[in-house]
């Protein structure tokens, strides 16, 4: 009997060693962990755009006067004939027949951005006024007819890249009896695919 008591007592100690063994085994797998120091990080692409519209022809500071549309490459040159001068729009009688316009789009993000340019005029009542894409300002100004009011399209400028434009306005000589008068506004706008965009407004 006593034999058999010592052995109940040893099989009790021995299952409780075992549910400890166990126990002390799974808590030993879910404590086993292993960590480092490196941070895994990035950062978002920025967009942005920034325009500029400056007045180029300022020597033509007076109210607009009827141009022929095949003259404005020599208009543009104003009455010293020199591409890029001070003077250009001024003909030799002092009178404004043109304005010129630069147009600068830069993309102040950090990822290369699409865009869409645009310029839309008020006319209000001056009738025939034009405008047009000017091609080497500052070396052989020629026109380029717009398409619409477009600008550009599908313009692709890459980080912190930009784009200039120069634009001619006037009023376009008919031939015929003319009563063009008042003022006009333009609004240059560039748009890209990602929804961002910047809009700029002139008055003259």
């Amino acid at each position: 009997m006593e034999n058999n008591g010592k052995g109940i007592f040893y099989g009790v100690i021995g299952v409780a060693t075992l549910i400890v063994a166990i126990i002390g085994a799974t808590f030993a797998y879910f404590t086993a962990t292993a960590s480092n120091d490196t941070t895994i990080a990035g950062n978002a692409a920025s967009v942005g755009l920034k325009l500029d519209v400056v007045h180029i022809s300022t020597a033509a500071n007076k109210g607009l006067v009827p141009q022929k549309e095949a003259a404005l490459s020599s208009a543009m040159k104003g009455v010293n004939t020199t591409p890029g001068a001070d003077d250009a729009c001024v003909d030799a009688n002092g009178n404004t027949v043109c304005q010129v316009y630069k147009i600068t789009v830069q993309n102040t993000g950090t990822a290369e951005s699409k865009l869409n340019g645009t310029l839309d005029l008020t006319k209000g009542t001056i009738t025939n006024l034009k405008w047009a894409i000017v091609n080497d300002f500052d070396s052989n100004p020629t026109t380029q007819t717009p398409s619409g009011n477009s600008l550009g399209e599908s313009v692709t400028l890459s980080a912190s890249a930009s784009q200039e434009y120069y634009i001619v306005i006037w009023i376009n000589e008919t031939g015929a009896e003319q009563t063009d008068s008042g003022s006009f506004t333009g609004t240059v706008a560039f748009n890209a695919a990602d929804g961002s965009g910047v809009t700029s407004t002139f008055t003259g």
